[in-house]
């Protein structure tokens, strides 16, 4: 019998994440800054435009979208310069602990997403990682991203979810934290 994640341990995850979260959000942050006030190199060029990708209703292009969840954390969406990808999506989700009861914020992202011709967009993904943090092994995340940006192109909005399931030693889950589905709204 496995005992149940102890705060501390879940609290280091926690600070360590908050961490990571905050340095790739002011690392996006200051990118696309950088981008609109015309850093070197990004004058005086133009988004190329392919023939074959006629949105239905445009999508900005090299913009960044900004807001908040449901949840009350933050969602950052930049676009590509050609409005056919989203480069990097991030977000901190509110994730609930079982059996622990613990909750606390986490950051996800994705990178490289396709956006449709109709402004839909939608990504997932699963990823491991060994823990060394006794009674805990290791981490298994899944997650999903699905939206859509207005026929204005001015606001993206969506959902997003995040699981992660700590295991022990067996390979038994001891501890499972989610999100469940967050919603999101982000604008120019």
């Amino acid at each position: 019998m496995y005992r149940i994640v102890n705060r501390s341990f879940m609290h280091r995850v926690v600070i360590r994440l908050s961490a990571m979260f905050l340095v790739a959000a002011l690392s996006m942050f200051t990118t696309a800054v950088g981008s609109a006030a015309g850093s070197p190199g990004t004058l005086g060029k133009a988004a190329k435009h392919s023939s074959r990708h006629k949105a239905k209703h445009p999508v900005p292009v090299g913009v960044v979208f900004g807001g908040v969840t449901s949840a009350g954390g933050p969602v950052v969406v930049e676009v590509s310069r050609d409005g056919r990808e989203i480069v990097r999506a991030t977000i901190a989700v509110q994730q609930k602990c079982q059996p622990s009861g613990l909750t606390f914020f986490t950051p996800d992202y994705y990178t490289h997403v396709p956006i449709s011709a109709t402004g839909v967009f939608h990504a997932s993904g699963e990823w491991s990682a060994p823990l060394t943090e006794p009674p805990i092994t290791g981490v298994t995340n899944t997650g999903s991203l699905s939206g859509r940006f207005n026929r204005a192109g001015t606001s993206v909005t969506g959902t997003w979810s995040f699981l992660s399931v700590f295991n022990g030693a067996t390979g038994a889950a001891v501890e499972r934290c989610e999100s469940g589905s967050v919603s999101f709204t982000a604008i120019q």
